[in-house]
């Protein structure tokens, strides 16, 4: 091949490569994907065959995988069951919003987590993009469970529900606010009143094994009534069989006042 048709190959590569991406049935990438994310486990840090090379280019190629298959509507419809038994994929109740995460496989007791925000604008057109900010590569980050959403005077408001993992004992979940901007997301929507002032988040860590006997997987302690408008977080105590927060069954209630969530009680 000489130099003019390998530029003209490169050249129709570039303009047809991503028909070719969208081209793709939502069945043949999520085929795709847990293949991607069954070679992560193979080199996984928690098997015996562990290779942090590998597993390096298999995370950077499934994460950018994801964000070039999740720009169409089809993709964002798309239920993914087996795709779920090997990553967290939570939608939000209109099925406007779409949250990927996944465990990176590299970690030890504390479990690192990547991530792929899908969302849906105004005028329909579909946007990608990573959950971590640039610079946050090395962030351990957390996987997202759950998606509430709240209907307020100035649009809607997402309230996604993250869970850490940052040893066997040592969990946290966190509930924040986001808002779709067009193609972009405001991910620091200032919604919650606490006693230190008005801030975009609520979160609390606690004792994996004072709900390790609860049956749903994965436990999701923050609760949200769509119809009472009202946010519940569970009271997390210390004491001497679990020093660093026992999950109580009380709550503490945030309502939403159609401006900020207020304390209720």
């Amino acid at each position: 091949m000489n130099k003019f048709s390998k530029i003209n190959f490169i050249t129709l590569f570039l303009l047809f490569f991503p028909i070719f991406i969208f081209a793709q049935t939502p069945q043949k990438i999520e085929q795709e994907l847990v293949g991607l994310l069954d070679k992560m486990a193979e080199f996984s840090s928690y098997r015996g065959n562990y290779d942090g090379e590998k597993l390096g280019k298999i995370q950077a190629e499934l994460k950018s995988k994801i964000l070039s298959y999740t720009k169409t509507v089809a993709t964002l419809k798309y239920p993914f069951e087996s795709l779920k038994k090997k990553m967290t994929i939570a939608t939000s109740p209109d099925g406007k919003f779409r949250i990927y995460s996944w465990d990176l496989e590299d970690g030890g007791t504390m479990h690192s987590f990547d991530g792929i925000y899908q969302f849906q604008d105004s005028s329909g057109k579909i946007y990608s993009k990573s959950r971590l900010a640039e610079g946050e590569e090395d962030d351990a980050g957390s996987f997202i469970p759950k998606i509430y959403e709240l209907n307020t005077k100035s649009g809607k408001v997402y309230l996604p529900i993250t869970s850490g993992i940052f040893s066997t004992q040592d969990h946290g979940q966190l509930v924040y606010a986001v808002k779709i901007f067009g193609k972009n997301l405001d991910e620091k929507v200032k919604i919650f009143k606490t006693n230190s002032g008005l801030t975009d988040s609520i979160g609390f860590g606690y004792n994996f094994f004072s709900v390790v006997d609860r049956k749903e997987r994965p436990i999701i302690l923050i609760l949200f009534d769509s119809k009472t408008n009202i946010l519940k977080i569970p009271v997390v105590i210390e004491n001497e069989k679990f020093p660093n927060g026992e999950v109580t069954n009380r709550f503490i209630n945030y309502k939403f006042n159609g401006t900020n969530f207020v304390k209720a009680n």
